[in-house]
C-alpha cells in the first residue's frame, strides 16, 4: 500500500508540473508585472527542477507539511481539515441510504423473480446505474427547489443560522451533540438532495448484485437442506441465504466507495457543498500543485485502505477463507 501511495505521488506530481500554466500568473491576475511573478515563482520554489520540487514537497509530507495552497493563502493540511468534513458527511450519508434500501430491495426482488415488484425494482436500479449525475443534481434542484420549494438545493446549513460549535466538522453530528436542534435540522434539510443524488448509482448497484447473488445461494445444497429439515422461513432467509449472499455484496461495497469519492467531486460542484470535491476543483483551476497532489494521495489512500477492510470482513463473514 505504501509503495502504491508513493507511485501516486510521483504520477500525480508529474503528470501537475507537465501541464502548461502558470499558477502564480492565475494567482496575481492579469495586470501583474514579469517581476513580481517571477518573485512569487521564488518564493513558492516553482522555479526550481521539477525534481528538486518533488523532494521538497516529500520531505515536507513525511513532516506532516503538504505546503500551502496557492488558489487559498494557506496551509494545505488546514484547508484538507476544513473541507474534508463536509465530504465525509456526504459521502456517509449517501453510504447509508445505498445499504439500507438496495439490500432490501434485492433480497426483496429475489423473493418473486419476474413478478411486477422484481421487474419495478430492477427498473429502478438501471435507472439509478444508467442516470448522469450531473443531469440528475439538476432536475432534483429543479423538482425540489425551483417547483416545490421544501428543500434547499446549496451548502450545507443556512447563512443566518451559521455552523455549530465546532466538535468533528460533521454539522449534523455536532449539532446532534450539543442538541442544537434548530441547526440539526437544517443540516438534514440541505443535506438530502445531495445525499440522495449521490446515493442513487450506489443503490441501483447493490441492488442488483444482492437480487443476483440471493438467487443464486438460493439454488445451492445447504439451503435445500435446511427448507427439508424443518428450518423456519425467518432463519432459512437470514442465516443461510443473506449470510451467504453477502460476499459478493461486500467486494461491490468496497468499489462503490470509491465511486462515491469520485461521484462526491460533481455532486459537491453542482450543489455547492464546500467539500474535498469543490476544494479540489477551485485547485484544479488554479492549477495549485500541492493542494492537487496532496487531494489525489488522500483519495488514493482511502481507496486502498477500504479495499484492505473488504478483504478482513471477507474473514469475518467466510470462516472458510484463509488470509495469508
Amino acid at each position: 500500500m505504501v509503495l502504491v501511495w508513493w507511485g501516486v505521488t510521483i504520477l500525480t506530481f508529474v503528470i501537475a508540473y507537465l501541464i502548461p500554466s502558470d499558477p502564480v500568473a492565475l494567482r496575481l491576475g492579469p495586470k501583474a508585472t514579469p517581476a513580481s511573478i517571477a518573485l512569487w515563482r521564488h518564493k513558492l520554489g516553482l522555479d526550481q527542477s521539477l525534481p528538486q520540487q518533488y523532494v521538497r514537497y516529500m520531505t515536507g509530507l513525511l513532516h506532516g507539511d503538504l505546503g500551502d495552497s496557492i488558489w487559498s493563502g494557506r496551509p494545505v493540511l488546514k484547508d484538507l481539515a476544513d473541507y474534508l468534513p463536509a465530504t465525509l458527511e456526504l459521502s456517509i450519508s449517501a453510504l447509508l441510504i445505498a445499504g439500507l434500501l438496495g439490500i432490501p430491495l434485492g433480497v426483496m426482488a429475489s423473493n418473486r423473480p419476474g413478478g411486477m415488484l422484481d421487474r419495478g425494482i430492477q427498473l429502478f436500479a438501471t435507472f439509478g446505474l444508467a442516470v448522469p449525475l450531473f443531469w440528475l443534481g439538476l432536475v432534483i434542484q429543479l423538482l425540489f427547489y425551483r417547483q416545490l420549494s421544501i428543500l434547499p438545493f446549496d451548502s450545507r446549513i443556512d447563512l443566518v443560522l451559521g455552523p455549530p460549535k465546532h466538535i468533528t466538522g460533521l454539522y449534523i453530528l455536532d449539532s446532534l451533540l450539543l442538541l442544537d436542534y434548530p441547526r440539526l435540522t437544517n443540516s438534514v434539510q440541505h443535506l438530502i438532495l445531495p445525499a440522495i443524488t449521490l446515493s442513487l448509482p450506489a443503490l441501483g448497484a447493490l441492488a442488483r448484485m444482492t437480487r443476483a447473488s440471493t438467487l443464486e445461494t438460493q439454488t445451492k445444497d445447504y439451503v435445500r437442506t435446511a427448507w427439508a429439515k424443518g428450518a423456519s422461513r425467518m432463519r432459512v432467509q437470514t442465516y443461510h441465504v443473506l449470510r451467504n449472499s453477502l460476499l459478493p455484496v461486500l467486494t461491490l461495497s468496497g468499489n462503490i466507495i470509491n465511486s462515491l469519492m469520485a461521484g462526491a467531486f460533481v455532486i459537491e460542484v453542482i450543489f455547492n457543498w464546500p467539500g474535498i470535491g469543490w476544494y479540489a476543483t477551485k485547485a484544479i483551476l488554479a492549477s495549485d500543485y500541492s493542494a492537487v497532489v496532496s487531494i489525489t494521495l488522500i483519495i488514493a489512500i482511502t481507496s486502498t485502505i477500504m479495499n484492505l477492510l473488504v478483504d478482513i470482513f471477507y474473514r469475518v463473514l467466510d470462516p472458510r477463507i484463509l488470509l495469508s
